[in-house]
């Protein structure tokens, strides 16, 4: 029988050794230009993705390729139990991470340009659609602005706030904003940025996904997901919305979200009377 001091040191030795492994993915990540939410993001994705046959791509042999896009301080890993889901439904997924708090939202855009076509020029693709988290949907729409950009069947935003947030408007000039999230990208989350100004494009092929935990942030007039705004979150000519009861990290995650980015990407719209769960 093995004693229980034995035991205590096997066990500190791997939880040692995956906390030093941990660390230095942070490292790593930081040392290449990534933000630190990397170890998060990976944990936050640990769980399986959402099967459902139902809403699986037709066999048709056509290919459909999903461009997905983080937010702000975050790595394509937070869009990793998403992007199962998706393959599971048979879609073909691309899913680049960009330096979210290094560049202006126009470089992230010509860097999501560039990794489009270079999709493009690998093999056909019949079907291109967009599934964007936070400041990545302002990413999506820049892109689509430009006049390389490929026409998309669908595009969906998960708590992307599409005239900007109030909230980075009042935190643009703190320090630890600054530090942590830069002074390009993120100012022009600012409402009053002219980005804000352009119109939003394929409006009409657009749903929205809302985060709503009532008035969780005092700052943000009205209901919230705790960063964003039910109102920003939102914008006239959209196709379709949905709400849900998640916080602004969580709804990239949660069942009855990926539920809903599957049934607006096969049927055009959100699925009725899927709950939170």
């Amino acid at each position: 029988m093995v004693a229980m001091g034995e035991v205590l040191l096997r066990l500190g030795r791997r939880v040692g050794g995956a906390a030093l492994a941990l660390a230095l993915g942070s490292g790593f990540v930081v040392l290449a230009g990534g933000p630190i939410a990397w170890p998060f993001d990976v944990a936050l994705n640990l769980g399986e993705g959402v099967h459902e046959p139902g809403l699986a791509v037709p066999a048709d042999g056509r290919t459909r390729v999903v461009v997905l896009q983080h937010g702000l301080f975050r790595t394509a890993a937070s869009l990793g139990r998403l992007e199962r889901t998706l393959q599971a439904a048979g879609y073909e997924v691309l899913n680049p991470g960009y330096a979210s708090t290094c560049a202006p939202i126009a470089s992230h855009a010509a860097a999501l340009a560039a990794a489009i076509a270079a999709r493009g020029a690998a093999g056909r693709v019949d079907e291109w659609a967009f599934v964007a988290h936070s400041m990545g949907g302002l990413v999506v729409q820049e892109y689509l602005r430009r006049p390389d950009a490929v026409v998309p069947c669908a595009c969906v935003y998960l708590g992307t706030p599409h005239r900007g947030a109030v909230l980075a408007d009042l935190r643009k000039h703190w320090f630890l904003f600054e530090w942590a999230m830069g002074t390009t990208a993120a100012c022009e989350l600012s409402p009053g940025d002219v980005l804000h100004q352009r119109p939003i494009p394929y409006g009409d092929r657009s749903g929205t996904v809302v985060g709503d935990r009532g008035d969780g942030n005092a700052s943000i007039p009205g209901p919230d997901d705790g960063t964003v705004g039910v109102a920003e979150a939102t914008f006239a000519g959209a196709r379709a919305s949905v709400t849900v009861p998640c916080g602004h990290t969580a709804i990239t995650t949660a069942r009855p979200v990926l539920r809903h980015v599957l049934h607006f990407l096969r049927h055009g719209g959100f699925a009725p009377g899927v709950q939170a769960r």
